[in-house]
């Protein structure tokens, strides 16, 4: 890894880090605000306003008493999975296609790194930047909640509930991360690190809608832990494993490509 290049990268991207965080902490804000627990059946009451499927897909449950599972049925529910998704379709684009596409990572390989340490600096800062904002908004709502809501949330389930998210959202910018390294053009690169993720995330909705279409969410990356079941019980470690599994694998083969692939500069 290359300390220069990872210094370089964190001042060119941490903007939108930063952006994204400032978006995710207003919601998680607002909705800790929002919540208390003697208006909890007036405030679930209005999903009866939209269509039951309509809710169901979004990931909202009725069936929530306590802060903890209020935030993971309305915002970690869908929120939490589409957000940080545009952030990890835009930040795997500029690390690796974009600069080829504009020519400036001619001047990135005209340095003594090699291709290898240069794609693992940027494959490491994309890991790290998802695993920051996922830091950060625990640190936020655990903050936020005691300053609210003193001792309503429970901090171990929160815990986990983000290690899982943040897992899920690191696989996703992998996948982005490999066709940016896969593809020259930042168009196709682009079409396929946001089709796949929004075509899961679609999958996860729709087999949310009803138990007939539960094999849909089977599917999907986004369908594989279910919030709320995560904060009734302990670490879904198998599942965090394939997440973590699937990054590796997706960044080793990014490496592997970009290592082997022709480049027009």
């Amino acid at each position: 890894m290359s300390l220069a290049l990872l210094r370089y990268t964190i001042r060119k991207n941490g903007l939108l880090l930063v952006i994204f965080y400032a978006v995710l902490a207003f919601y998680l804000a607002v909705m800790i605000s929002m919540y208390n627990p003697e208006d909890m059946a007036e405030i679930t009451g209005m999903l009866d306003l939209f269509p039951e499927d309509l809710m169901q897909a979004m990931g909202f449950s009725q069936q929530v008493s306590d802060l903890t599972g209020y935030l993971a049925s309305w915002l970690y529910g869908l929120l939490m999975l589409a957000f940080p998704m545009v952030y990890c379709i835009i930040l795997s684009q500029r690390l690796v296609v974009r600069k080829v596409d504009s020519g400036s990572m001619a001047y990135l390989l005209a340095t003594p790194n090699s291709r290898i340490r240069i794609i693992v600096t940027l494959g490491a800062y994309a890991l790290l930047s998802v695993g920051l904002l996922f830091m950060l908004l625990f640190g936020t709502g655990v903050a936020l909640a005691e300053a609210i809501h003193p001792g309503q949330l429970a901090t171990k389930q929160f815990l986990h509930l983000n290690i899982t998210t943040m897992l899920v959202n690191q696989l996703v910018i992998m996948i982005g991360f490999f066709f940016s390294c896969l593809f020259n053009d930042a168009s196709r690169a682009g079409g396929f690190s946001a089709g796949l993720p929004i075509a899961f995330l679609l999958l996860n909705m729709l087999g949310g809608v009803s138990e007939d279409y539960q094999w849909l969410k089977r599917l999907s990356p986004y369908g594989w832990f279910d919030p709320l079941e995560q904060i009734q019980g302990e670490m879904p470690w198998t599942v965090n494993l394939v997440y973590a599994s699937g990054a590796a694998v997706l960044f080793g083969a990014a490496i592997f490509v970009f290592k082997r692939r022709q480049l027009p500069i």
